[in-house]
């Protein structure tokens, strides 16, 4: 009745089609195909960057062109020992991904929060002036000398399409490299129930900040992590604010895993590492320990092999000028020790880290991957909030992915097999998630991110402008000439009287009280 179809009823195709597309469904896809995509994808933004710079020769395209070819063939041939994955769960991945990015704001479908501000500015910047260009702001031209590997591709699209497809490549592309990670990290767990638990926990993975919250504020506030004013972010904050630190660090934290586990060749992981560097360097230098400790375990296993050399190094020499890149003028960027009140140390890692951790430590030899990166990581989460690169605490922010990420599989392991602390963990998971949680509520509520018209100075300045514009900026002289564009062009100072239509709120904070503000203030 009412429209159901009772099974003696049905149309004598009704079964084969439903059973076709169970098969479909069941395609698989070598995991050696999925490290070549993110290969080539990681890849092609070294050359954009090459002709951004506009500083490299033909030949140094068709070179690096084969240089990438060739890393892709070479993954391909020795990735082969990994699990399959079904066309369903990478199916599964692309629509997780893809719901979780456009609600962050990607695509400007739902509310973004205000460091899109200045990224959708820096987009615009990209976009609209030719290639190379300089900002004529200030007395003395700057290059734009930033991590700009996720704007690339999408800048190329909006000077052939306009902006608002430069919006929606933005969102094709990083759902594609974030469906690709979660694609490969399925393969740490064994069958579809497991895949599904490892999953929910990873994207809901959080400290107690909803604690600390209460305890600081007296209440929960807009964006919970910054209770302590240092932050460990989790899954969901990173996807909202930070997708491209998440993507490097990710990278290094999935490789690390699949190779602990014998399930991926240490040396498509190593070559994937520096091609990460002009999407996020704090990203990878978080990868950085975890990659130690695998050339320490193959050293003394005496496992090294001449591809494990050849394929990083053939990828470092393609990386070479977006390192020099990343490096120039960077004299307000520096390594400085954050002097922390240990109490305030203390109670951050309390609700943070130290309810995971604990738990895992006393597991010893039950917890995956070993107690080597397990006790890797504690050590790292435990000391690096003592280091200050910048006038921020990003480093510790975009440092600690790789090794939340293992943390959050090793939990992940303890909970699907239901081990001695599954339930103590799944009442911390249950209090981190209301993190994640509290950051999809407020895309859901505040108005839809607007288009962004003026340029990344102007941008910057209506949320920043206490905050120095070093960490995007390089005054062209101070740019090392192996990569300082010759014939810049020179990009328009003037400013629209708005920088968007309407108001773009900011996280409810009592700390902070003005919140909606208008544009067009500054």
């Amino acid at each position: 009745m009412g429209g159901s179809i009772s099974a003696e009823h049905r149309g004598p195709f009704t079964g084969i089609v439903s059973e076709a597309s169970r098969n479909s469904l069941s395609i698989c896809v070598t995991s050696g195909w999925i490290w070549t995509s993110l290969a080539a994808l990681l890849g092609s933004s070294q050359l954009l960057l090459w002709r951004f710079l506009d500083t490299a020769p033909a030949w140094a395209y068709i070179l690096g062109g084969l240089v990438i070819v060739g890393l892709c063939f070479f993954t391909v041939k020795i990735t082969k020992n990994s699990r399959d994955i079904t066309l369903g769960t990478l199916l599964t991945c692309f629509l997780v991904a893809l719901g979780l990015l456009v609600l962050s704001g990607e695509g400007r479908f739902f509310y973004a929060n205000v460091d899109w501000q200045v990224r959708f500015a820096v987009l615009r910047d990209m976009g609209i002036n030719p290639w190379p260009f300089v900002y004529t702001a200030r007395p003395e031209p700057d290059l734009l000398r930033a991590p700009i590997g996720m704007f690339l591709l999408p800048a190329l699209v909006f000077k052939l399409l306009g902006p608002r497809a430069a919006d929606i490549a933005l969102l094709a592309q990083n759902t594609t490299l974030v469906a690709l990670l979660l694609a490969l990290g399925s393969q740490l767990f064994a069958e579809r129930r497991s895949r599904l638990i490892g999953l929910a926990i990873f994207i809901l993975f959080s400290g107690m900040d909803a604690i600390g919250d209460l305890l600081m504020q007296g209440m929960l506030t807009g964006h919970m992590e910054d209770w302590a004013e240092i932050q460990y972010s989790s899954t969901i904050t990173l996807l909202f604010w930070v997708p491209q630190h998440a993507i490097a660090g990710w990278v290094g934290a999935v490789g690390y895993m699949l190779w602990r586990e014998g399930r991926a060749p240490l040396a498509p992981w190593l070559a994937l590492l520096p091609l990460t560097a002009l999407w996020s360097p704090l990203g990878l230098m978080g990868a950085m320990p975890f990659v130690a400790l695998a050339g320490v375990r193959t050293l003394i296993a005496r496992s090294l092999r001449a591809r494990d050399v050849l394929a990083p190094a053939a990828s470092l020499l393609l990386c070479i000028p977006s390192l020099i890149y990343l490096g120039a003028a960077s004299d307000d960027v520096g390594f400085h020790f954050q002097p922390i009140p240990f109490v305030q140390w203390l109670l951050f890692q309390s609700f943070e880290t130290l309810p995971y951790l604990i738990p895992l430590a006393i597991a010893g030899r039950s917890t995956r991957f070993g107690r080597d990166s397990l006790w890797l990581a504690f050590a790292w989460l435990m000391l690096i909030p003592f280091v200050q690169i910048g006038w921020s605490t990003d480093f510790m922010m975009r440092g600690s992915i790789t090794a939340l990420a293992l943390v959050t599989v090793m939990v992940s392991d303890h909970v699907v097999q239901r081990g001695e602390r599954w339930r103590w963990f799944m009442v911390v998971l249950a209090i981190g998630s209301l993190t994640g949680l509290a950051e999809i509520r407020r895309a859901l509520l505040y108005p839809a991110a607007p288009e962004v018209r003026c340029t990344f100075f102007k941008a910057w300045d209506q949320t920043f402008a206490a905050f120095p514009k070093g960490s995007y900026l390089a005054p062209v002289d101070k740019v090392p000439a192996l990569i300082r564009p010759a014939h810049p062009a020179r990009a328009s100072a003037s400013e629209p009287a708005r920088c968007w239509d309407g108001t773009w709120r900011l996280p409810y904070d009592p700390r902070n009280a003005p919140s909606d503000r208008e544009n067009g203030v500054k």
